[in-house]
């Protein structure tokens, strides 16, 4: 079974607007995540994994079963990029 929602459908759940990013931003986030390795299964979970043994129906449900799973995953990644990207603005200052 195939399970895909579209950020659309995300942002309209959750009553959110999309982000605006300038130019190039989403790249070199991208970039910094591969080089940190910030969404490896150890970091954040197997996502293959996580998405058989989820039961849940709604975007909530989902929110609650992988934050019971790994309550710092979000939190980890996104220090990895963070840093990453201090790394790379310091080697480009030099």
């Amino acid at each position: 079974m195939e399970f895909k929602i579209e950020n659309e459908e995300i942002r309209e759940l959750m009553n959110i607007q999309g982000a605006e990013f300038p130019k190039y931003a989403t790249q070199i986030i991208n970039l910094a995540s591969q080089n940190a390795q910030a969404t490896r299964p150890k970091v954040v979970g197997k996502m293959s994994e996580l998405i058989k043994e989820f039961t849940g129906k709604t975007l909530e449900d989902w929110e609650i079963f992988y934050t019971k799973k790994y309550p710092q995953g979000i939190e980890d990644a996104t220090q990895k990029i963070l840093e990453m990207i201090k790394n790379f603005k310091n080697v480009i200052m030099k």
